[in-house]
């Protein structure tokens, strides 16, 4: 009998062969898939260049042009991948990106057969070439920071710019973006000297005075920020740049009325597919009362992105939550009480993001000790005693959060400590356990409670008694 074998490819050609098969019977997301299986195997612009294509066939543009944007901002020698993105949207049909990544790929070439070709595809005139080829120049180096901006990549995104001729970094709109970077950074004194250089120079300057009030509110100037705050919801943008721009920054001051008035009417014009735009319209929606809108719009931006973020029902219920049981804690004159909220706050999921900076401002005034549980939790920092503390919160926690079961544990804890004994936490937890339980009329066996808490009759006899000496 015979059998077939079908070998399937471990090298990056044969993946670029069954890639190109597909691209020919257009079948482009299969083709999609090999190509990105050849790129792990070897890094080749014939593999980015039709991967970009084949997302440009699918709809997808902006994707394939992440691929060539990665290869720029990788390679020294770039001139030929512009070229690249303005192939990739002329398929995309998409003829102003076309044209001024292709004019910024003569500019960099002198490639004049490329420029006769643009401009008979494009049937463009133009009075000034110098100011066209200035526009290309600002609109490309925009494209590759908003790229690399909204992948987080906030360093590369300065560095980007910074690289730029100083003609064109000295450009308003670079160095808005620039501060917005500074901004995202917590670098504020440079921040604040590009923007009160740019509001001296015009003091109506939306995109400034947007990234100047952020500044202000982040960095509590209240009285300031209430005045500038009254500025913007008094602008009216004169064309959609502005009005976008207004309205993110609207939403992330919790300005959400006026935001989703600016916001909404560009999403139902032009269905834009931004991240920006959704993150903004779902968080706008939330705190306006239409949940189901507010889900479908993070929908949309989780496809996008992938994003993992926690989503404005998440935000919105871990503020409630920190503002309802965690802040009384942190601000009880109890040490202990003090240590729980600052143990709440570790338990909750995307933590970092929950905490306001006003909050992180509050803790950083706490006294020593809650200082050193916060660099623990935060910082990884060693401690052994806080670390035994800690970890018999967590433990207890999963079986019970009852704040006063977990204070108990706090102050047994302190005692074991200060008697010099093993920090074995398991044994303790356990006798904590069982006499907060017996305590509260709820029944549970020593032989149970140390089984739950994963320790010996013996270790929980030992605990136990040591407790009831010291008449806990």
């Amino acid at each position: 009998m015979n059998e077939k074998i079908v070998s399937m490819p471990n090298d990056a050609e044969s993946y670029y062969s069954l890639a190109k098969k597909k691209m020919s019977q257009a079948a482009y997301n299969d083709a999609i898939t090999y190509l990105k299986k050849a790129l792990k195997l070897k890094q080749s612009e014939d593999y980015i260049k039709d991967l970009a294509m084949c997302n440009a066939e699918i709809g997808q543009a902006d994707t394939g042009a992440g691929y060539i944007f990665e290869c720029i901002v990788r390679e020294e020698a770039y001139e030929d991948y512009f070229y690249l993105l303005s192939q990739l949207y002329t398929k995309a049909r998409e003829p102003n990106k076309a044209f001024l990544f292709g004019l910024y790929y003569v500019q960099l070439t002198d490639d004049q057969a490329y420029m006769d070709e643009l401009v008979t595809t494009f049937d463009v005139v133009y009075n000034n070439k110098t100011e066209v080829e200035a526009e290309s120049a600002l609109f490309v180096t925009q494209q590759i920071f908003q790229y690399l901006f909204s992948l987080g990549r906030i360093n590369e995104s300065i560095d980007w710019i910074s690289n730029q001729p100083l003609s064109l970094q000295s450009r308003k709109e670079m160095r808005n973006l620039k501060a917005m970077a500074y901004l995202f950074m917590s670098r504020y004194p440079e921040a604040k000297a590009l923007l009160e250089q740019l509001l001296e120079e015009n003091e109506t300057d939306i995109h400034a005075l947007c990234h100047y009030t952020l500044l202000l509110y982040n960095t509590h100037q209240h009285v300031e920020y209430q005045y500038y705050l009254q500025r913007l919801n008094k602008l009216h943008p004169i064309n959609e740049d502005e009005s976008f721009k207004l309205g993110i920054v609207l939403c992330y001051l919790k300005q959400y009325a006026a935001s989703q008035a600016l916001l909404l009417p560009i999403y139902k014009k032009k269905m834009l597919k931004n991240a920006q735009l959704y993150h903004a319209l779902s968080f706008n929606y939330y705190a306006l009362g239409d949940y189901k809108a507010s889900e479908d719009m993070w929908k949309l931006l989780v496809q996008l992105t992938g994003s993992h973020t926690p989503s404005p029902h998440e935000i919105f219920n871990g503020m409630r939550y920190i503002e309802n049981q965690v802040i009384p804690l942190l601000r009880s004159e109890d040490s202990h009480r003090r240590i729980l909220g600052i143990f709440l706050i570790s338990q909750l999921d995307h933590k970092e993001t929950m905490i306001s900076k006003e909050l992180w401002d509050e803790l950083e005034l706490m006294g020593d000790y809650e200082k050193l549980y916060l660099s623990y939790i935060f910082h990884q920092l060693e401690l052994v005693k806080l670390n035994f503390i800690h970890k018999g919160l967590k433990a207890l926690y999963q079986h019970d959060n009852n704040h006063e079961l977990l204070l108990a544990w706090i102050d047994n804890a302190e005692a074991v400590i200060a008697e010099n004994l093993p920090l074995k936490y398991k044994p303790y937890i356990a006798a904590t356990y069982y006499m907060f339980s017996k305590g509260q009329g709820t029944f549970i066996s020593m032989e149970k409670c140390a089984v739950l808490f994963h320790t010996t009759k013996y270790q929980f006899t030992k605990a136990y008694d040591f407790f009831k000496q010291n008449n806990f």
